[in-house]
């Protein structure tokens, strides 16, 4: 057995060798304790493999030198000198022992391979042996021939037939030539090959996905005797991300996000092909990728991992002592594997999506089960309960506490309260507000709110009906003038975006507003600077701008009618205010709130309205909205001459929506089934002809009021024969 020779405060002395590790460092409990001060406490171990005996550093403070060479891994041969500080230990041969570096009896010369991706075949050169090399002549030619012919027989296996093929071939060469030459580089190659069929097997029946991963990854560093590896796969997003870093010792790799080139690795990703280097630090390839410098690696590779569907993350193993150690037969041994290992990451991941899914399922149809015996038996004891305690439920979720108080805008609906979560969120912002809405649904309503519950609501707030108001007064209403600048202008004047500094400034109907206004102001959404008319100095404002309209931006947009880049600057955020139609459980609110401030106004009592005039109001369709019906609760409040409102002051068309009012055909000798379809058809007809009305032929709005796709209001007009020109 080999002996070690330590040399430590002028002190020498010897340790023997045996089959078990030996551990080095300051710590008493090692097998070799040394007492120098750069040493740590578990500095480095020799252990006994059958390639020799190799040394590994324990991650040590000030690391580890062999033959004045720092190094993490070394497998030592007869001479070699390990320092730690100051401490000298040297590995000697006791008289008889053959050196496990050179020895052919335990390891041969190693040759050099090309890649078995080009096609080229090996040509090893005349291979050494023991006591010298072998005799030139027949013998020597033979014995070349041999391992010339079993690398051939295994490249084209590889390429043809796959790793079982390659394995069994080697099989049968390594029992044909056990005593060749060269018998130590084609024991490696095979190894490496059934290595690989071995993990192979393995795999495809792991589900686990970590124990795969790690169980991939051992195999990996094993295979290529790298120092750390690391399994990087990108879940569908870049960057990707580490899924298992494992060093040699088959430990986890402490915080691995600072230990890889994650540009290296998302390079390899994107691109799905291998990066390999000798010597990353002088390799001029590699230059661009900055922490290679800074991680300080020697040997590097990093191969994808090819899935059914493309690349899905790649092999990164690194050594940061070694040149050299990563060639490119282990480049295309892995490059093989990833193929195969990528098959059994994506089916381990389904595998536990699938486990999970049924997990849920499990889950859940206990729980359904539950719910329904619960269900069942509350049903049996409370059944007139259930219905109201989902009504009161139902209100609450609608009327959820919201942060603001939105008391001027009445209404309680599901839609008018999505409206209310949504200005909640939009209110403490100054980002720009789009309100989209039919005329009369409350838009100018809604953006004072935002600006009086806002961070803004000192400032002021100023409005301008862009559609009442010429191009040329708008520019000056908007920017301001200056005295002379046009007639009638006898001196300067401030514009809207000035007096609203600071504040808020609503611009309603501004589908209306020409292109040439549309870019001026773009201009000043864009950079916050206005030029008065007339004028030549630059004004800076910050004002919040709250835009409205009736009409549909978007497809005035795509019909070139609109500039689309100022409808982007506007509509960062889109509040759509329903129709009055569409909130009618609103109506007996919006009433009895018109009502009051009515009456105030004209100093008169509160009249009540009876219930038939009541029902029709909540059946009409008030194309107006809500000013339509505040309106006619003017009309009908100057009309009644008591304290009572009935239904016959209503306008005609309101009381024509009554739905008891169904007039008896005359039968005419048809059966009832015919009737009943005539009639079904008529009202079907006339209800689509008054929403086409009411939504001005835009029948994707249309088809949305009538709750049916626009394919089967399509089918309808040409069924009825209805036509816009007509005037149905």
């Amino acid at each position: 057995m080999p002996k070690l020779i330590i040399q430590e405060s002028g002190e020498s002395r010897t340790y023997r060798l045996g089959e078990g590790a030996v551990t080095v460092g300051r710590a008493p409990t090692n097998t070799i304790q040394i007492r120098d001060g750069k040493a740590s406490r578990e500095h480095c171990i020799l252990t006994r493999t059958d390639k020799g005996w190799k040394l590994v550093d324990l991650e040590s403070v000030n690391g580890l030198l062999v033959n004045g060479t720092r190094t993490n891994q070394h497998f030592m041969k007869f001479g070699d000198r390990i320092e730690i500080g100051a401490t000298s230990i040297a590995f000697e041969r006791e008289p008889g022992d053959r050196d496990p570096a050179t020895d052919s009896a335990v390891k041969l010369p190693k040759f050099s391979r090309r890649s078995l991706a080009t096609g080229r075949r090996l040509t090893p050169p005349r291979p050494a042996v023991a006591g010298g090399t072998v005799p030139a002549g027949d013998a020597a030619e033979d014995a070349e021939k041999k391992l010339r012919d079993a690398i051939d027989a295994c490249q084209d296996a590889w390429g043809e037939d796959g790793l079982d093929a390659a394995g069994e071939i080697l099989d049968e060469v390594w029992r044909a030539h056990r005593g060749a030459a060269r018998e130590g580089e084609l024991a490696e190659f095979r190894d490496s090959l059934l290595r690989l069929i071995e993990i192979n097997k393995a795999i495809t029946t792991e589900h686990n996905l970590k124990r795969l991963l790690e169980m991939i990854l051992d195999s990996v560093i094993d295979m290529t005797g790298a120092e750390r590896g690391f399994i990087i796969l990108a879940d569908g997003v870049m960057p990707a991300a580490i899924r298992v870093a494992r060093n040699f010792d088959r430990e986890e790799v402490k915080k691995p996000e600072d230990k890889i080139s994650h540009s290296i690795a998302e390079a390899v990703v994107k691109q799905g092909k291998s990066i390999r280097a000798h010597n990353a630090q002088t390799d001029r390839e590699l230059h661009a990728f900055m922490s290679v410098t800074e991680l300080k690696l020697r040997s590097l590779l990093c191969v994808p991992l090819r899935g059914r569907e493309g690349t899905v993350g790649c092999f990164y193993i690194d050594n940061r002592f070694e040149e050299g150690l990563f060639t490119e037969t282990h480049q295309r041994l892995l490059e093989a594997f990833g193929d195969q290992a990528s098959v059994a990451i994506e089916n381990a991941r389904l595998w536990e999506e699938n486990q999970r899914r049924l997990e849920d399922l499990r889950s859940s149809k206990e729980q359904v089960e539950k719910l329904n015996k619960l269900l069942e038996e509350k049903v049996e004891r409370q059944k007139t309960e259930l219905s109201e305690v989902k009504e009161v439920l139902t209100r609450s979720l609608k009327t959820m506490e919201l942060k603001y108080n939105y008391s001027n805008i009445v209404g309680r609906s599901a839609g008018m309260q999505e409206v209310f979560h949504l200005l909640d969120r939009v209110t403490d912002s100054t980002v720009p507000v789009l309100i989209q809405g039919e005329s009369g649904t409350g838009k100018e309503l809604v953006a004072r709110a935002i600006h009086f519950n806002g961070l803004r609501k000192t400032a002021r707030f100023v409005s301008e009906n862009c559609a009442a108001i010429t191009e040329t007064l708008l520019e000056s209403e908007l920017f301001g003038h200056m005295r002379g600048s046009f007639t009638g202008a006898t001196s300067d004047r401030k514009g809207l975006f000035e007096l609203a500094d600071g504040g808020t400034l609503f611009l309603d109907e501004i589908g209306d507003m020409s292109q040439d206004m549309q870019k001026k102001l773009l201009r000043a959404l864009q950079t916050g600077e206005i030029r008065r008319v007339g004028g030549k100095d630059v004004i800076h404002v910050d004002v919040r701008v709250i835009s409205a309209s009736n009409r549909n931006l978007k497809e005035m947009v795509k019909l070139g009618q609109f500039r689309e880049d100022l409808f982007y600057r506007l509509n960062v955020v889109t509040l759509t205010l329903p129709p009055l139609r569409d909130r009618r459980e609103d109506i007996p609110l919006l009433v009895e709130h018109f009502l009051g401030a009515i009456t105030r106004e004209a100093g008169q009592p509160l009249p009540a309205i009876d219930e038939d005039a009541q029902r029709l109001l909540c059946a009409y369709s008030w194309p107006g909205n809500i000013r339509e019906l505040e309106n006619e609760l003017r009309r009908l409040v100057a009309l009644s001459s008591d304290q009572q409102i009935p239904a016959s002051l209503l306008k005609p068309e309101i009381r024509s929506t009554d739905p008891r009012k169904v007039h008896a055909p005359a039968l005419g000798g048809k059966q009832l089934k015919d009737i009943v379809k005539e009639l079904t058809e008529q009202v079907e007809r006339d209800v689509i002809v008054q929403v086409l009305k009411e939504t001005g032929w835009v029948k994707t709005e249309a088809s949305r009021v009538l709750g049916i796709s626009r394919v089967t209001l399509d089918a309808k007009i040409e069924a009825f024969g209805l036509h816009k020109d007509a005037g149905a």
